[in-house]
């Protein structure tokens, strides 16, 4: 990559009220391409490096006080009964995070938190580990018969 052009994307996200994302739109590359480009500067151009670094402080910053979501901890979008009925229905069936991801058509990670949050008792959580352990224990069993 061309030095000039990297220097050139650095002083264009420093000089606009833009975000990262924003900024490589405007300039046809990738979020992650800008990125790297961003870190090259370090090596290529000391002084521009540190003001993209306070551009970027100042944006995470600025998404805080006009209520971005960086760093905000947001409600969670399931109910109570919808989490235990989902844990119900893990330990019922002994399905794994995985497949219960499939059967009720939600992420596995969303599952997981469903099931181990605060809506879930503590007997519950105990049940559904002790089904994840038989899980484990079949899965392990079939990869060594394999």
């Amino acid at each position: 990559m061309d030095n000039n052009k990297i220097i050139e994307e650095a002083r264009t996200y420093i000089s606009n009220d833009k975000t990262v994302a924003e900024t490589a739109e405007e300039l046809g590359v990738s979020r992650r391409t800008l990125q790297i480009h961003l870190k090259q500067i370090g090596v290529v151009d000391p002084l521009l490096y540190s003001l993209v670094l306070k551009k970027k402080e100042s944006n995470l910053k600025t998404g805080r006080v006009k209520g971005g979501t960086i760093g905000k901890i947001t409600a969670p979008t399931y109910t109570k009964d919808e989490a235990n009925i989902v844990a119900n229905g893990i330990i019922r069936e002994s399905y794994t995070y995985e497949e219960a991801a499939k059967v009720y058509g939600i992420p596995k990670s969303t599952i997981y938190e469903m099931v181990h949050s605060d809506f879930v008792s503590e007997t519950t959580k105990m049940q559904l580990d002790i089904v994840a352990a038989h899980n484990n224990r079949k899965k392990n069993a079939k990869r060594n018969i394999i």
